[in-house]
């Protein structure tokens, strides 16, 4: 501004410049020496105390003219001053001009008081021009309208020299006689005779050049046929600077000669000084707006980087308080942008920080720190932990107090979560009790070894470091070792595994598996080894493989043993010309044994037998040999396998050792058991020629021993077959049975002789086959029983006739009893009274009503009696009713009737159906029925089909029966509409 102000100071119009709160930005000398006081006093000051009495109480000073009286200093007569206020812009921030002039000293001379008034009048209406101008031209235009108009000039002109040509063009023009501008040729070059006029010296030089008489004056030969042309006789051309230098010419023309004196070169002087000024200030404004709009761009583009970071910035109070964030930091954090601002960094950092942060924002406070980084924990808005990177620094004022503090934070949570990751893969690595290390690919010298190959190999760090795995591994040669390097090389192999031994330190020896991975990450190609030491393993794995291929029980080969061995003597019976036998062998009733007598018992005796089946092989006798096998296949099957026989005989005679060795009593747990077993014998390459074949024989043949009686052998006969078929179709049959719920149960009446009212129903099961339709009972129970279906078949008997029950006693037929039929397998079982008991709480059938009875045959309480008893008055304990079934085709002994707990007795149909034709079954019918009596039980008869037998019974004292007379077995929903519609006939 300092520069810009230099120009108004060679006026000699004094002059004052106000800024927009009305205090004084500036002056000139002329108004120094009016007002009798240095500038350095002045600025400052408001203008009321400059000009006392100037009234600043107006919203716009511009164009507004007073009179105030100023106190001098050194002399005794009052300063009267007129004010003419003009606006203005810049440069800096000065608003007004104010133009002073002294009234006291211009009253002297009336025409200086003209001339006066014209340059005041000039001046302000070029003052005025300079705050509506928009640009230079406009302002260089109406500063020659107000020379011509104001001064009463025939015509101005402004050109400038602006192309580096030297050339000065006219770029501004006003009045009459304009056509002297056509074409003309102006210089500013001195050595040019268009550079020696009035123009360019005025341009070079600074100073006015006056013209008093255009024709006359040499300077002006090259323009006057112009001048002539235009009437124009004399003029005056004057310097226009623009920051400092020279920048145009004014020059302004009368048609009189010598128009210009020293006064009027004086107002054009000012008017000079004042356009230099103004374009000053357009330039300074101009620069301020260019400075402003870059600042606006770099705010926004500082703005846009800001919010569009990647990173979190952020800036905060030096209390802490956060000041403005970007998204990236609200992002971070969780936190929208007006939340977060209502927090402090205590607030969303971790507790466990708080004191480092203080301690942090101390320093800052202080001064004693400016700039940092440091890592620090914040909480995220949903309360888990964020680790955060932050590089801040302190801004501070020019008192080096803390004004606000800059932050950039960088979430390095994932980098933290990869770092723990790796600190605890490099913990977990070291204390694995396996060996690894990392060996050079080429020297072969350890690199890196962790704790877990110190400890399994006993050398420390430093000693391995000294060795290579050439010297753990004593049975790999270097070229071995080599080979087997060098093959990681191929990008389809880069890992193998390898199987040898390592020694330790003490010299022992220990089996290990290697798995080695190569490495090219690393300058140094190395190989990344995981050794486990496999000593344990592989005892484990000789163990599992003995226990593959032995039975647990009676540690004698199994099966898959069997069937290898099998293959490899059928291949030398080949070879030899030689007989190879199978011997299949099953115990005969060992399943009552082992219900009856307990699983603990019945693997006693199987290991038992096992050591006779081997002592009666390894006799010594010349018929058994050191390679015959004795195999167990599960349950109470053995298999023989007897190799390099040449005749059958020989056969026979071992099946024979073979059971007379099985046949010798057992004692076991102070019981003494008898065993016998059935031998089913097939030969190779009689019979069939491959091993599952010879097998399947084998087990045909001992089924057919076994329905021999048992206790024998049978050799294999192709006829077998189809009856053995028959018997897996159905017992395949049954346990697809059971999957696919095809049992039904089906329900006959029981009634009273005596009342002629339904007192019962019997539950009688049938198959609902797929193919064959119904199936009756008498069809598979023989084949249940024998393949211990009959247990589970039983199971579903009692939970479905008890589901039943529950049913009818909810719909009112109360007093309604059901019987079971009981097989001697389910009676034997220890678990069946728990089983009834699971049933009953599970459908809510109550048996305390006499509702549910168990129908069991003689032979089956025949078979242990103490057990018998035991297992009858637990069933009475639990409510049950019991029932003996078929009485009178068994023992019928009256001795255990008294002993056994019964309530029932009934009548076999047997006996039933002869009774009208046969006296002697209507007199053992009769017997029974007395005999029940006698004892206190219940007697009723099965199978009534006529009225001529109900009668009979009824007369002979029988309590109930059952049969066809009254009703065949009708299914549930049939069997309760008969219930309904039944009536008794008395």
């Amino acid at each position: 501004m300092t520069q810009s102000l230099g120009t108004l100071n060679q006026t000699h119009f004094p002059l004052l410049y106000l800024k927009d709160d009305f205090t004084v930005a500036a002056i000139n000398h002329a108004a120094e020496e009016l007002l009798d006081q240095s500038a350095a006093t002045l600025v400052g000051q408001s203008v009321a105390t400059t000009l006392p009495g100037y009234d600043v109480n107006t919203s716009d000073l511009a164009d507004t003219r007073a009179i105030v009286t100023i106190a001098a200093k050194d002399r005794k007569d009052q300063l009267v001053v007129e004010v003419r206020a003009s606006r203005t812009y810049g440069p800096g921030a000065i608003r007004f001009v104010l133009l002073l002039r002294d009234l006291g000293r211009d009253r002297d001379s009336p025409t200086q008081d003209a001339r006066l008034a014209r340059s005041y009048q000039a001046l302000s209406a070029l003052n005025a021009a300079i705050r509506h101008a928009r640009d230079e031209t406009q302002l260089l235009t109406m500063t020659c309208r107000l020379a011509v108009d104001l001064g009463g000039f025939t015509m101005a002109w402004i050109g400038i020299s602006a192309d580096g040509s030297g050339e000065i063009r006219p770029v501004a023009q006003y009045g009459s006689g304009l056509a002297y501008l056509d074409g003309i040729r102006i210089s500013a070059d001195p050595d040019k005779i268009e550079g020696r006029g009035p123009v360019g010296v005025a341009f070079r030089e600074g100073w006015p050049v006056v013209i008093t008489d255009f024709q006359g004056d040499d300077s002006t030969r090259a323009w006057r046929d112009r001048a002539t042309d235009a009437g124009l006789n004399s003029s005056c051309s004057l310097q226009i600077t623009r920051g400092d230098a020279p920048f145009a010419v004014l020059s302004v023309y009368h048609t009189h000669k010598a128009a210009f004196d020293k006064d009027t070169v004086g107002v054009l002087r000012d008017m000079t000084h004042t356009v230099s000024f103004a374009l000053d200030s357009l330039d300074h404004e101009r620069e301020r707006l260019a400075a402003q709009e870059a600042l606006g761009d770099r705010e926004r583009h500082f703005r846009a980087y800001f919010e569009q970071a990647a990173i979190g910035m952020a800036a905060t109070s030096p209390e802490g308080r956060w000041i403005e964030v970007n998204n990236a930091m609200c992002s971070m954090l969780g936190y929208t942008h007006d939340e977060l601002l209502t927090h402090t960094c205590d607030d969303v950092a971790h507790p466990d920080d708080w004191a480092d942060s203080l301690k942090l924002l101390q320093k800052l406070q202080r001064g004693s720190l400016d700039a940092t980084t440091c890592d620090i924990r914040y909480l995220h808005k949903d309360g888990h932990t964020i680790y955060v990177h932050v590089a801040l620094r302190a801004v501070r004022r020019a008192d080096r107090g803390l004004d606000y503090i800059v932050m950039l934070l960088e979430d390095v949570s994932a980098s933290k979560r990869h770092e723990d990751t790796l600190r605890r893969l490099a913990r977990i690595l070291d204390e694995s009790s396996d060996e690894i290390y990392m060996f050079d690919a080429r020297s072969y010298r350890f690199l890196v070894v962790n704790r877990g190959a110190q400890r399994n190999l006993g050398y420390s760090a430093e000693e391995l470091y000294a060795l290579s795995p050439l010297d753990l591994n004593p049975g790999l040669s270097p070229e071995e070792f080599a080979r087997l390097i060098g093959s990681l090389g191929n990008p389809d192999a880069s890992h193998t595994k390898l199987e040898g031994e390592h020694r330790r330190k003490d010299g022992t020896i220990y089996s290990i598996e290697a798995r080695l991975h190569l490495s090219l990450t690393d300058e140094v190609p190395a190989v990344v080894a995981i050794v486990q030491d496999t000593t344990e393993r592989r005892r484990l794995e000789e163990r599992l493989r003995h226990q593959a291929t032995h039975d647990i029980l009676t540690g004698l080969p199994n099966w898959i043993l069997l069937h290898d061995v099998l293959d490899k003597a059928m291949a030398n019976a080949r070879r030899q010309s030689t007989l190879t036998a199978i011997m299949f062998i099953d115990l005969d009733d060992f399943k009552n044994i082992n219900d009856s007598l307990g699983h603990e018992y019945g693997d006693r005796l199987l290991q038992e037998v096992a050591k006779r089946l081997i002592g009666a092989l390894r006799h010594e006798d010349w018929v058994a040999r050191r390679d015959d096998l004795v195999a167990r296949q599960g349950g109470d099957e053995f298999t023989v396998l007897l190799q390099n026989l040449s005749s059958i005989d020989d056969i026979s005679r071992i099946a024979e050792r073979v059971l007379t060795a099985i046949a010798e009593p057992l004692s076991i747990q102070d019981r003494t058991a008898y065993m016998t077993a059935s031998i089913g014998i097939t030969v190779y390459p009689f019979d069939d020629t491959d091993s599952d074949g010879l097998l399947r024989n084998a087990d045909v043949a001992m089924y057919k021993a076994k329905e021999a009686g048992g206790g024998g052998f049978t050799f294999y006969a192709a006829a077998m077959s189809a009856r053995i078929s028959e018997r897996r179709t159905t017992e395949d049959g049954l346990r697809l049975a059971l999957e696919r719920a095809q049992f039904l149960l089906y329900y006959q009446p029981q009634i009273s002789l005596r009342t002629n009212r339904i007192v019962g129903a019997e539950a009688l099961i049938r198959w609902q086959h797929p193919e064959h339709g119904l199936v009756a009972p008498n069809q598979f129970i023989r084949v249940a029983e024998e393949s211990g279906l009959i247990v589970p078949i039983g199971e579903w008997v009692l939970l479905t006739a008890c589901t039943q029950g529950r049913i009818w006693q909810e719909r009112g037929l109360q007093g309604l009893r059901i019987s079971l039929n009981l097989s001697g397998r389910q009676f034997r079982d220890r678990n069946f009274i728990a089983t009834v008991d699971r049933i009953l709480n599970c459908t809510g059938f109550d048996p305390a009503t006499n509702a549910l009875e168990l129908e069991v045959t003689e032979s089956t309480l025949m078979d242990d009696m103490t057990t018998a008893a035991e297992t009858l008055a637990a069933f009475r304990a639990t409510g049950l009713r019991v029932a003996l079934d078929d009485f009178g085709t068994g023992y019928s002994s009256l001795n255990y009737l008294k002993r056994f707990k019964i309530d029932t007795l009934k009548i076999d149909q047997s006996f039933v159906r002869g009774i009208i034709c046969n006296p002697e079954d209507a007199a053992i019918a009769s017997a029974i029925i007395t005999l029940g009596h006698s004892l206190g039980l219940t007697v009723i008869a099965e199978g009534v089909e006529t009225k001529d037998q109900l009668e009979l019974l009824r007369k002979a004292g029988c309590d109930e029966a059952q049969g066809y007379y009254y009703s065949k077995p009708l299914p549930a929903p049939i069997f309760e509409e008969w219930l309904r519609t039944y009536r008794p006939n008395l």
